[in-house]
C-alpha cells in the first residue's frame, strides 16, 4: 500500500473498499497498481487516500518470486531465481524498515519512484 500515486508505474482505477491503519484511522483504496521498474516489480499495491506511509506485505514480495528472510537484526529480500540479494532492511524496534537512501548506497534502484534519476 502507499499513499504516493507518483511510485505507481501501472495504475487503475479500483471501484470501493477501505483499509483501516494506526490510530483508528482509514483511508479509501482509489487505485491498484504496480511498483518497482524494469529490475524488480511488486504487483497489485493499493493506492490508499491519506497513507503516509508505504507499507508492503511479506506475501506481496513472495508472489512475486522474492525470498524474505528475517534475523534478529535485519531482513533479506532475495530473488529466487539466482539467489541474489535485492536489497536489506534493518530492523527497528519491533518493525522491518527499508530506508529507501540507503537502497541507493547499496546499489538498488528497484521501488523507488520513477521519476527518480538514481
Amino acid at each position: 500500500m502507499t499513499g504516493e500515486k507518483s511510485l505507481l508505474f501501472t495504475l487503475a482505477m479500483k471501484e470501493g473498499g477501505n483499509v483501516k491503519f494506526g490510530g483508528n484511522q482509514s483511508g479509501k483504496i482509489i487505485s491498484i497498481g504496480t511498483i518497482g521498474n524494469s529490475s524488480i516489480s511488486i504487483n497489485n499495491v493499493w493506492l490508499v487516500d491519506g497513507l503516509e506511509h508505504n507499507l508492503l506485505s511479506i506475501s506481496q514480495f513472495c508472489d512475486n518470486g522474492y525470498d524474505v528472510m528475517f534475523g534478529k537484526t535485519n531482513c533479506t529480500v532475495v530473488n529466487k531465481d539466482d539467489n541474489s540479494i535485492v536489497f536489506k532492511g534493518k530492523r527497528i524496534e519491533n518493525v522491518y524498515k527499508i530506508n529507501f537512501s540507503e537502497l541507493v548506497d547499496q546499489k538498488v534502484i528497484c521501488l523507488l519512484s520513477m521519476h527518480d534519476k538514481k
